[in-house]
Parts: structure tokens; C-alpha cells; sequence
């Protein structure tokens, strides 16, 4: 997809003669004499600048066209990265895409055409559907302001940039990370996303560019889930996906349950710290979800092979062969982990399922866990994960409702919930949850442990009276509600351990009855 498939004079002054950075500064018109044209490398982001961005850039322009004192207008920094010694024929955007995209935009409405020089191609749907809003956003301020195009279309010639062009993929690289001063800046994510579309390298550009672009559409696949959680409100979920689930689940272990304390941090382990493996291949362990691969492989078909048997597959993501904790081989690797983790939390929570246990456990979370505080359900779904990689989904219900009347203990006791709740929850025990769970080899193993803590007293009473069930006043009353009415009790004294077996029983009995009464009287052949 490129620039035009989604909106359907200054002198060169050399700054620096180091070998591999050249700057210069350059006009907009000037882009065009650099002898080849501006395009974007494959790990570059999607154009995500919204209507605010758009409106202040174009509000800027006016301000400099009003003022007649200053003759030309500074645009800041624009890096460009090509090969040495290598003849190309592109010079690919490493920062400045945002502020190129949007001008490009802009031109085209003033001109009916696209500058030349910047053929900038998007992989990615989020680019076009944004690129679709800058264009109704620029023409709805051009006729409510009623500027003159000509004057718009003259500042081109008088908008400069300092450009720098970087040699070694390296520094390309390094700059990537270190600039975006201006605009929306980079989070660790995106940079995860930058270092392993990198890492995948070979000898054939052909190849590693189809698995580039594999790789580039899953991760827009993990950007678009979460759709239960309105922690994203960029609609990107890889950035929650990764510090509310992947790095809690992998390093919340034994007592060291802390909160990431960097971006830094973020990108070593899944950056820096994954393992090197041969273009396409990811390097499996005989755990979780996967007793009989030694690793796996991404082809340029987009298919998945088993090794030794290179036996083809046909699982969805959520059922790839991968453990939580297991080390992350680099490149197609992180892109298959981080789809994996995304899919299984809009399976157990979100998306529609033919499994019984997944549909009784996904009635319960909407009736009773949706009640519990921000922090409560974030701890509760990152114990779901947890679970159903080490265990699947036998038993998940028993286990949801046990979980339920550990944390729901926490919900009753506390009126404030704050976010170190859920680390004290897991650190101060005797064993981390997470823990257990991941070496857990049956639902019991999971269940004798939250059974071992007591918690009846607090279902009775809680700091001497007694509460009440239906109030909807304090975030204790409406949990109880919630609870109460998905038991149907009277009094939470009688949700006693035998109760909640009893109900996990026929929960799923009564899942099992609605799927029999949908196939009755019908006539097999």
C-alpha cells in the first residue's frame, strides 16, 4: 500500500565528512536532488499521527506564511539510512515519516499529485485507515479556513530540514532509537518490534523480505486484540501485552515481584537477551503446550513446519508450541511468541469459543471478575494465561472459581485497591502463584494451593458488619451482588469449598444441556 493507494531553494551544506554520517540541510524541493527517492525500510512504524498532529502541523504552517520576517521554516531532523558501497535505488526514512507522510498528504490535496521523491509503501492497515483520516481532516481545514492554496503550496520551497544519511545499518539502527524528539515517540515495543524484524537476515533478500512481512502482519494481528481492556486507547495492545502479561509471567517468580522499572529493561529481555537462530527458525522446549518438536519454522508460504519430522501444521496461534517462560529465539521467533500470549487472552476472555470450559469460564468473568477493581483484573487474567499454557483449558473453571475466592477475598477486605495489591498478593505468600502454576501438572496441584489460606471469616464479616447483598454503593456490595447472584445464594457463608465445586459441576453441565438442546430433532445421514 502507498502513499497515493491510501488518500484514492537552499544550497547543500555539508556538516560532517565522517565516513558514515553525512548531514546536510536541504529544502523540501531539494529532497528530490538526493538522486533517488525517499522510501521506508521494513521495520519502520505504521503512520499513527491523528487529528490533533495534523491540525497543529497545518496550524504551524499559517503562522509562518503570516509572518513575513522569517524566509524559511525549520522542520527539524529528517535520518535516512542506504548501504555502502551497494548501488540503490531508494533512500529509506528512519525518522521523519510522520512529518513526510502528513506533507505528502497535504500536497496531494493542493496539487492533485504526490511529490516525486517520497514513495513511501505501508504494510500496514492501521497506515491506510489513518492516512484515509489526515486526508479528511487537512480537506475539512482547508474549507473551513479558506487559505489560499497558492500560499500553502508555495512554502514548500521555503520548509527546510537538516538530513542526515547514515551508512551502516548499525547506526541506522542507533539513531532509530535514540531520535523522535519530534513527533510521536517510540516506545519499547516499537523498538522490539525494529530489532527483530533486523534479525531476520540471510543471504536472500527475496526471503527475508516475505518473512518480514509475515512477521510485520502478525504483529499488527497482537496490535488489534485486547479489545476487553481499555488500557490501550491508541488501540495498540502489544505495549499492555507485553508489561501487564509477558514480562510479569516471566519474571515474577520467588519473591522478586517488582514492577518493570524501565523501557530499557523491557527491551534487553526481549530484545538483547533472545537467542540467535538460523532465518525462520524457532528453537522449541519440551513443555507446555509442546511434547514432541524440537523447533519450528516460519516459511516464505507463511506455513508452520515441525522439525525432525517437518511435519506441516495447521494450529491456530493460540496453540503454537511455546511455553511463558521458555527463552525467545530472535526475529520470527518474538513475532510468533508475542501472537501466541495475544490470541490465547482474547480466547480465555474476548473471543467466542466452541470449548465449555473457556465459554462457562468467560460468563463468570463477565458477570462476577468485571466488578473487581483495574488492578484485580489484571492480576486475574494474568493468572488465566498462566494457567492455560501450563494446563490448557482442563479444569480452568475450577480453577477461575478458586482464584476468584482468593482474590474476591482481597476485594472484601480492602475497599482501597491500589496497584501494588496484586505484587503484594503474589510476593508475601509462602509460594508465588505464578510459580505454582507453572509447574503444575494438574488442576489440583493448582487448587490445593489456594485452598491453603482460609478466607471463610472474610466472606462473613469484614471490619464488624455485615455487608449487604444488592447494595450498589461500595465497590465491596456490588462484587458481593455479582457473586451472589452467579451462585445464587443468599448469604456468601454458604459458597463453601464443596459449594464451589458443586457449582463448577453444573456450570459445565449446563453448557453441555444448551449445545444438546441446539442439535435436538436433528436427523443425521
Amino acid at each position: 500500500m502507498v502513499i497515493k493507494q491510501a488518500i484514492t531553494t537552499s544550497n547543500d551544506l555539508t556538516i560532517s565528512d565522517q565516513k558514515d554520517v553525512l548531514v546536510e540541510l536541504l529544502s523540501f524541493k531539494n529532497l528530490a536532488n538526493l538522486k533517488c527517492p525517499l522510501t521506508l525500510d521494513n521495520y519502520q512504524r505504521a503512520y499513527v499521527w491523528g487529528a490533533d498532529k495534523v491540525i497543529q502541523l497545518l496550524n504551524d504552517l499559517v503562522s509562518f506564511i503570516q509572518d513575513s520576517h522569517e524566509k524559511a521554516y525549520y522542520m527539524g531532523t529528517i535520518l535516512l539510512h542506504r548501504e555502502v558501497d551497494e548501488k540503490q535505488s531508494n533512500l529509506c526514512v528512519i525518522d521523519g515519516q510522520q512529518r513526510l507522510t502528513s506533507l505528502a498528504v497535504l500536497y496531494w490535496l493542493l496539487n492533485e499529485r504526490l511529490p516525486t521523491h517520497i514513495q513511501f509503501s505501508f504494510r500496514s492497515s492501521r497506515s491506510k485507515v489513518n492516512i484515509q483520516q489526515a486526508k479528511l481532516t487537512i480537506k475539512n481545514w482547508l474549507d473551513k479556513n479558506n487559505l489560499e492554496c497558492a500560499k500553502l503550496i508555495e512554502v514548500y520551497d521555503r520548509l527546510l530540514f537538516t538530513v542526515i544519511k547514515v551508512t551502516k545499518e548499525d547506526l541506522a539502527f542507533t539513531f532509530f532509537d535514540t531520535q523522535n524528539n519530534r513527533g510521536v515517540p517510540l516506545g519499547s515495543t516499537d523498538l522490539l518490534k525494529a530489532f527483530h524484524l533486523r534479525a531476520i537476515k540471510s543471504a536472500d533478500a527475496h526471503l527475508d523480505e516475505l518473512l518480514q512481512s509475515h512477521c510485520a502482519y502478525r504483529w499488527e494481528s497482537v496490535q488489534l486484540q485486547g479489545t476487553f481492556s481499555k488500557l490501550s486507547p491508541t488501540h495498540d495492545f502489544a505495549p499492555e501485552l507485553f508489561h501487564y502479561y509477558l514480562w510479569r509471567a516471566r519474571n515474577w517468580t520467588g519473591n522478586q515481584v517488582v514492577e518493570l522499572e524501565s523501557k530499557d529493561e523491557m527491551f534487553s529481555h526481549f530484545g538483547n537477551r533472545t537467542k540467535n537462530t538460523e532465518l525462520g527458525e524457532v528453537k522449541l522446549y519440551p513443555a507446555g503446550a509442546n511434547q514432541w518438536g524440537q523447533s519450528l519454522n516460519l516459511t516464505h508460504d507463511n506455513d508452520f513446519y515441525l522439525n525432525p519430522t517437518r511435519q506441516q501444521l495447521g494450529l491456530q496461534s493460540a496453540y503454537l508450541p511455546f511455553s511463558l517462560r521458555q527463552p525467545i529465539s530472535r526475529g520470527v521467533g518474538f513475532f510468533l511468541y508475542a501472537e501466541k500470549y495475544a490470541a490465547i487472552l482474547n480466547l480465555l476472555v474476548h473471543k467466542p469459543s466452541r470449548d465449555l470450559e473457556i465459554q462457562a469460564v468467560q460468563q463468570f468473568y463477565n458477570q462476577v471478575v468485571k466488578t473487581l477493581s483495574h488492578y484485580l483484573q489484571s492480576l486475574f487474567r494474568l493468572c488465566l494465561l498462566v494457567y492455560f499454557d501450563r494446563l490448557g483449558s482442563k479444569g480452568l473453571l475450577r480453577f477461575t472459581l478458586w482464584l476468584d475466592h482468593r482474590i474476591g477475598e482481597i476485594r472484601l477486605s480492602q475497599s482501597d485497591i491500589r496497584r501494588e495489591t496484586p505484587i503484594k498478593f503474589l510476593r508475601d505468600s509462602k509460594r508465588n502463584l505464578l510459580d505454582v502454576i507453572a509447574n503444575a501438572y494438574e488442576c489440583d496441584d493448582v487448587i490445593d494451593f489456594l485452598k491453603q489460606k482460609d478466607v471463610s471469616t472474610t466472606y462473613t464479616l469484614n471490619n464488624g458488619w455485615i455487608m449487604k447483598i444488592g447494595g450498589n454503593r461500595l465497590v465491596q456490595e456490588r462484587y458481593i451482588t455479582a457473586v451472589s447472584k452467579y451462585y445464587r445464594i443468599e448469604s456468601l457463608e454458604k459458597k463453601t469449598a464443596e459449594y464451589i465445586e458443586l457449582t463448577a459441576e453444573g456450570q459445565l453441565a449446563n453448557q453441555m444441556k444448551q449445545i444438546d438442546s441446539r442439535f435436538k430433532g436433528i436427523t443425521y445421514v
